[in-house]
């Protein structure tokens, strides 16, 4: 007897959704959900790549006068410079891509 209500009670819901949609000035179906929880990403760095990123963090600690910059920060910092300047990026991945 639960599933049956289990299945009314999402019929119910869909239906009341799916009124929603038809209110005038209704956002569009699928769009409305904002997400709220950071996204995880993993980056896999060569030997070389992870220490000058690492030597980077620490000469900032030192010129911020903190104990340390954590890896996770520098690497958040350096995305809203590359999407403030793009194009200095963008001719460091042409660059990449030619060798």
């Amino acid at each position: 007897m639960t599933a049956q209500k289990d299945r009314e009670l999402r019929k119910a819901q869909y239906a009341a959704a799916a009124g929603r949609r038809a209110e005038p000035d209704a956002g569009p179906a699928g769009k409305t959900a904002i997400r709220s929880k950071p996204v995880r990403i993993t980056l896999d760095l060569s030997p070389e790549l992870y220490r000058e990123l690492t030597r980077w963090a620490h000469s900032a600690a030192i010129e911020l006068d903190v104990p340390r910059i954590a890896l996770a920060d520098a690497v958040r910092a350096m995305i809203r410079v590359t999407t403030e300047s793009p194009d200095v990026v963008l001719d460091r991945l042409r660059r990449d891509r030619e060798q």
